[in-house]
């Protein structure tokens, strides 16, 4: 049996869950990351420090070889630890993750936001930030009482007011 991480975030999360189901009959799964629901309250937030979490885990688990998939912030994190450990990480699958961004485009969309760091928008912690994510994603948001999307944020999982 192979290892396989799926490194995903929470927004699709739902999707995940049931579409790799079939995988689990080949590979052995470890899916989610860090500051979803309350996993962590860590300052630190970045990719790389996810990713050196989610090799520490393996590390520990007595896997040192392994192939990671995706999606959306969780392609970089599959990124980062490819690129940072190339010797463990056999095979990468980046889908729906904007990993060949040049850093002016995240410094643009930070100066058009009128915010510092592209985690504060990409991880809301309350309903004004995932509204906010929300408006640069949907075209005509739906009405969602904040109280809805601030249980949403603690579960860890938003992906149904979609």
């Amino acid at each position: 049996m192979a290892d396989n991480i799926v490194g995903i975030s929470n927004i699709r999360h739902s999707i995940w869950r049931h579409g790799h189901e079939p995988s689990l009959r080949l590979f052995r799964c470890y899916s989610d990351l860090f500051f979803f629901g309350d996993s962590s309250d860590s300052p630190e937030r970045s990719e790389i420090f996810q990713a050196t979490c989610v090799v520490k885990v393996l590390e520990k688990l007595g896997i040192h070889r392994y192939s990671v998939v995706g999606t959306s912030y969780g392609g970089f994190v599959a990124y980062r630890m490819a690129a940072t450990w190339p010797e463990r990480v056999e095979k990468v699958v980046i889908a729906n993750s904007g990993v060949n961004m040049r850093r002016s485009d995240n410094l643009e969309l930070l100066k058009r936001e009128k915010m510092e760091k592209t985690e504060d928008l990409m991880l809301p912690s309350t309903a004004a930030q995932l509204w906010r994510l929300m408006a640069l994603t949907i075209f005509r948001l739906p009405y969602m009482p904040d109280f809805f999307l601030n249980d949403f944020i603690k579960v860890g999982n938003f992906t149904l007011i979609f």
